[in-house]
């Protein structure tokens, strides 16, 4: 039965890259005037499987935890699965809705996605039986648990590759792709010969890595950020897709193409993912993922780019396709770092994180304001997934200590800790909380509605946006300079004169609809506007 789903998937998927091809659009072109981004219309293909995407994934807060790093139930300094399971209270309180973990798997590094076993857990991180009692937490708050899923590579210590290696009459020596007769050289994952690549076109391999998919689903796991979506072909990807969605239609699938242009971020939608992540957008925000941004955020490009964005993705993503949008994660600088410590454009990162269509992630510690940087070896990626900072100290209740290294950005009592945040009106945790709390109450935030207004700023660095539309409209507006700036708008988009901002509580005067308005911004500033009742 297995082997049937598969081959029809290929057949699909072969029909499906034909009309992809046919039908892919010229590039857009920024319009000078007002801009509501269109609705996107899927792009047709054959289907066993109706393309849509978890209903409780539209609107979203994704948490990502590293579990090493965020919370030690033992005292060992290593972070666990019941350890998650006691911050629970934590993450309800800041309004996430799902927990992505990182890899889970046994594993011999640190980082974990050079598996050795895809139907177990790290007994670092604990049980099978430690992840049944955490998804019973998890679901008993009404919230939701994605794994991270690792379908391009394994580690080279895993007994399949093991038994392959070096002897080309093994079994199972088609699963790989060994680049010489001896079976000595093979293709990885980045080079790093301790991931070697699985061969796709294999229907065992296929089978293996839909199984090992299956088993997680079955023990109540609600869908998988799946990694390095770009080297498995696209065949592999929709027979995964048909697989998962035949037995659990709920499921999330979230791919990771690390794409910067929404053209070919497209092909990674139909057929075979429910929602990737906005790098398009982040490429944007941030500019550089390895040390201090030239984006936007630093107000240090051009923001009419992202009218042009949206525009672009709407016209080319099945309207069914989601895009998760984020400042930072695990293979990134964290955004305290890529706004040079900046802590009011952390907040102004976060006002703007919460005011975009769909669903959002934040990056264990970011509300928090913790730094982080791509490190020289060995600790590489470590430095950007240190332990999350629980107390001043860094000692205490429920904190890791494995990576303490004298090159690791945490400092102690210095103002980025959960202890030293949570009872602070003022913090940037509660500026979190608030963020987010709108986020999942109001009407025109919870819309997908996204549109341009027409109008001018004094300077470089001004953003205007709509969210919503009529008595739920929200004109979320954003400086991104050093500087003061003037928004003068065309039309005012709002239906009422008499204005509240969302951020602040602050009453603010607007314009009749449809009458030109200007309003002054200070530098680093943000509102998010509504019509008082």
């Amino acid at each position: 039965m297995a082997h049937r789903r598969i081959l029809a998937a290929l057949l699909l998927a072969v029909m499906a890259a034909s009309v992809l091809a046919a039908c892919a659009p010229a590039a857009s072109v920024a319009p000078a005037t007002a801009t509501t981004i269109p609705t996107p219309s899927p792009t047709p293909a054959p289907t066993a499987i109706p393309y849509t995407t978890p209903a409780w994934f539209q609107h979203a807060v994704v948490y990502e935890i590293y579990v090493r790093s965020f919370a030690d139930s033992d005292g060992d300094g290593i972070g666990d699965l019941q350890g998650v399971a006691e911050k629970l209270e934590y993450l309800d309180a800041l309004g996430v809705d799902v927990i992505w973990l990182m890899p889970i798997y046994p594993s011999p590094s640190v980082h974990g996605y050079d598996v050795t076993d895809f139907f177990d857990v790290h007994p670092d991180y604990g049980s099978l039986a430690d992840l049944d009692t955490l998804l019973a937490a998890v679901h008993a708050r009404g919230m939701r648990l994605i794994l991270d899923f690792v379908p391009s590579h394994l580690s080279d210590e895993h007994p399949l590759f093991q038994e392959a290696y070096n002897n080309p009459g093994a079994a199972n020596t088609e699963w790989f792709v060994f680049t010489n007769e001896a079976h000595t050289r093979y293709a990885s994952f980045a080079e790093n010969l301790d991931m070697p690549r699985f061969n796709h076109y294999n229907p065992e391999v296929v089978e293996y890595l839909t199984e090992a998919a299956l088993f997680w689903l079955a023990r109540g796991v609600d869908g998988f950020r799946v990694d390095n979506v770009t080297f498995p072909p696209t065949e592999f990807f929709v027979s995964l897709r048909q697989s998962v969605k035949s037995d659990y239609p709920d499921a999330l699938l979230l791919g990771e193409a690390w794409v910067t242009d929404p053209r070919s971020l497209s092909i990674y939608y139909t057929e075979q993912f429910d929602a990737l992540f906005d790098f398009p957008l982040y490429n944007l925000l941030q500019a550089l993922p390895n040390g201090p941004g030239d984006g936007i955020l630093n107000g240090r490009s051009s923001t009419i780019l992202v009218n042009s964005l949206f525009k672009e993705q709407a016209g080319r993503y099945p309207q069914e396709g989601l895009s998760l949008r984020f400042l930072s994660n695990h293979d990134t600088d964290r955004i305290a770092s890529e706004v040079r410590g900046d802590a009011e454009r952390q907040r102004l990162a976060a006002s703007l994180l919460g005011a975009l269509p769909g669903p959002v992630l934040v990056y264990y510690g970011e509300e928090l304001g913790m730094p982080g940087r791509k490190c020289i070896a060995p600790h590489y990626d470590s430095c950007r997934r240190a332990p999350m900072e629980w107390t001043a100290e860094q000692r205490g209740d429920g904190q890791p200590t494995w990576f303490m290294d004298t090159v690791s950005f945490n400092v102690s009592s210095d103002g980025v800790s959960y202890e030293e945040q949570h009872s602070d009106p003022n913090s940037l945790l509660n500026h979190y909380r608030h963020i987010l709390s709108l986020y999942a109450s109001t009407p025109g935030l919870q819309s997908s509605h996204i549109a341009f207004p027409a109008g001018s700023w004094s300077g470089q660095g001004g953003l205007a946006f709509v969210r919503g539309e009529g008595e739920y409209a929200i004109l979320a507006v954003f400086n991104f300079s050093d500087e003061a700036l003037t928004l003068e708008l065309e039309a005012f988009p709002l239906p009422g004169e008499d204005l509240n901002d969302l951020l602040s509580g602050a009453a603010f005067t607007g314009a009749a609809p449809g009458a030109p308005w200007s309003i002054e911004l200070p530098a680093r500033g943000a509102l998010w506007l509504t019509a008082s009742d």
